[in-house]
């Protein structure tokens, strides 16, 4: 990296999940910030927020379509955080660019259509270093499974996971989620001693540490399988969550046409009204003789937890601590430095690892988080 204050250039800079991590990277004070977006009040807007604590970011209006405009923002940074999305239509286009262009990348998103994208470019650019799928899920959802292992007693054979809550979907979050099944896993299904087995998606359960009844969407992904032959796990079953009726019945009934995502937003909006948003992480380990420890990371919501976890990647990154070459940031990013990063942040508000399954050390909980 140049000098003492890299340079970091974020792409979507004032969106829901730009804004938190330029929030983030500013609070730490070790990079000097470069923001690029579509529209410029709502970057002078962000950039003027953070003038109180330190000097403000500089701002350029960029679109992702004007790879001319794309070049200028990205020349001169040490690395490239992309926030833009939706991931599907962005792809590799902010990440050709940086890298040609001679910073590192990190992206808020992505699975294995990036990561082959990815490492196409850098075998044309093999001193940089590319941090991909550095968010809620990917990348959490990979990084927490990792850290919890650390405080078992013996390798574990079981993983139980839940994610999710009540909150927004934004426009490009409905349209990245409605498309997760497309070669990134498979939803209804887990894992039983190694083999793909088929599960229900359940309603109004009770889930453990959750705060009211929920929709539980069992999903395998393709992440979820590296970890646990990472882990050596062999049972592996993972839910995705929601709270709220309306969300429930689009996922029941999903409309066809470009009209899905919007549904899905729209769903969400009115689940959320007038309610406290929440997302939460349960995550159980348990080994071959039946110990079990359970983690529990509680966040406002999946956009916060994103930019948060995304700008940990970046932190790593300028810090030396990856290596050149390509990385999943949940597989890839030390645990308990990630961890430790994480904990300053005010996207997570809870960040503990109980003694126990989840089941009997976090019953129905009856408050709103």
């Amino acid at each position: 990296m140049t000098g003492t204050a890299p340079v970091v250039g974020v792409v979507g800079a004032a969106g829901a999940v730009g804004s938190v991590a330029v929030t983030e990277l500013h609070r730490r004070g070790r990079h000097t910030l470069r923001l690029a977006g579509r529209r410029r009040a709502p970057l002078d807007a962000l950039a003027g927020g953070l003038t109180a604590t330190g000097s403000a970011p500089t701002v350029e209006v960029v679109d992702l379509d004007d790879a001319d405009a794309l070049h200028r923002f990205c020349a001169g940074c040490d690395v490239v955080l992309n926030c833009a999305g939706p991931a599907y239509l962005v792809e590799d286009r902010v990440a050709r660019v940086a890298l040609a262009a001679g910073a590192d990348y990190v992206d808020a998103a992505g699975d294995d259509v990036l990561w082959e994208q990815v490492r196409a470019l850098l075998a044309r650019a093999p001193e940089r270093t590319a941090v991909i799928s550095a968010g809620m899920m990917p990348g959490l959802s990979a990084l927490l499974p990792r850290h919890l292992a650390a405080a078992l007693p013996q390798p574990p054979r079981a993983l139980l996971g839940y994610l999710g809550g009540r909150d927004r979907f934004t426009a490009t979050a409905a349209a990245d989620y409605l498309r997760v099944g497309e070669g990134f896993g498979q939803a209804g299904a887990a894992l039983t001693a190694g083999v793909r087995q088929s599960l229900p998606t359940r309603t109004d359960v009770e889930l453990p540490f959750f705060p009211e009844p929920a929709t539980a969407v069992p999903y395998l992904s393709t992440e979820l399988e590296r970890v646990t032959r990472d882990l050596g796990v062999t049972d592996a079953t993972w839910h995705s969550v929601f709270a709220g009726p309306h969300v429930a019945q689009v996922l029941r009934q999903p409309p066809t046409g470009g009209d899905a995502a919007e549904a899905l937003r729209r769903a969400a909006e009115l689940d959320a009204f007038g309610q406290a948003t929440y997302q939460l992480f349960v995550v159980e380990l348990t080994t071959a003789a039946d110990d079990a420890r359970t983690l529990v990371l509680r966040g406002a919501s999946a956009s916060a937890l994103t930019g948060a976890f995304a700008a940990v990647a970046v932190a790593a990154l300028t810090g030396g601590n990856l290596a050149v070459g390509l990385h999943l940031a949940g597989e890839a990013l030390d645990p308990q430095l990630a961890v430790d990063l994480l904990a300053g942040s005010a996207a997570v508000s809870d960040l503990s690892v109980f003694d126990g399954e989840a089941a009997h050390v976090g019953g129905h909980v009856e408050e709103a988080l």
